[in-house]
């Protein structure tokens, strides 16, 4: 799908159509996302079963899915459509001001339920966890050299997979579980989320778009 087509897709919006479908993400965002998962999923899977061998086959999987993460990145960037990916980017990694300041709120007074604001492409929560898997896994790589380097010996590589994997867990639970969530995973399956929920979880993001 091209630019032009999708910015008239992400227009094409009627308030009142319940069954209506917006577009989100185009292949270029999908593939991204599912390559990065894929490979951090396949560099834990292998660097446990390896336990405290270290190496064999299972050392040359551990680390080359660490390296296709980049090369996936990179192909997507060369390749595909790079300024959508960029602004799902700075969408997802840049915390405003407003967003800020209901954090802090909700922070302070966690027990204090309120109407939240009409949140864009993605929500405070989601931003965090975005921010929080991309320090986790830059961790596990930095740590992982640094085992390596010592023979496998000591250090923080262990603690970064743990806090990783459980990060991976949330971000699962989030995408799968959780019923006010789970229908964002059509959006990253096959580009679009209904205008329903849309309007529910993103009002300002489908305001936005609809400009």
């Amino acid at each position: 799908m091209t630019t032009t087509e999708q910015v008239t897709d992400r227009r094409a919006v009627a308030p009142d159509d319940h069954d209506l479908w917006v577009h989100r993400f185009g292949r270029t965002e999908r593939f991204a996302h599912w390559w990065t998962v894929s490979m951090v999923a396949l560099a834990l899977l292998s660097g446990i079963a390896m336990g405290d061998d270290g190496g064999g086959p299972l050392l040359a999987v551990h680390v080359s899915a660490v390296v296709l993460i980049g090369v996936g990145l990179a192909a997507a960037i060369a390749v595909g459509d790079r300024h959508a990916l960029f602004d799902a980017a700075r969408h997802l990694f840049v915390i405003e001001r407003r967003e800020a300041r209901w954090l802090r709120t909700t922070l302070r007074h966690p027990l204090r339920r309120g109407p939240e604001p009409p949140w864009g492409m993605f929500n405070p929560g989601q931003k965090l966890l975005a921010w929080a898997l991309s320090a986790s896994v830059l961790a596990v790589i930095v740590t992982g050299i640094l085992s390596w380097s010592a023979g496998g010996e000591g250090g923080l590589h262990a603690p970064a997979v743990l806090v990783t994997a459980a990060l991976l867990c949330a971000h699962l639970f989030m995408a799968v579980l959780n019923p006010a969530t789970r229908p964002a995973l059509n959006g990253m399956v096959f580009g679009h989320v209904r205008h329903t929920w849309a309007a529910k979880h993103h009002a300002q993001w489908l305001q936005d778009i609809r400009r």
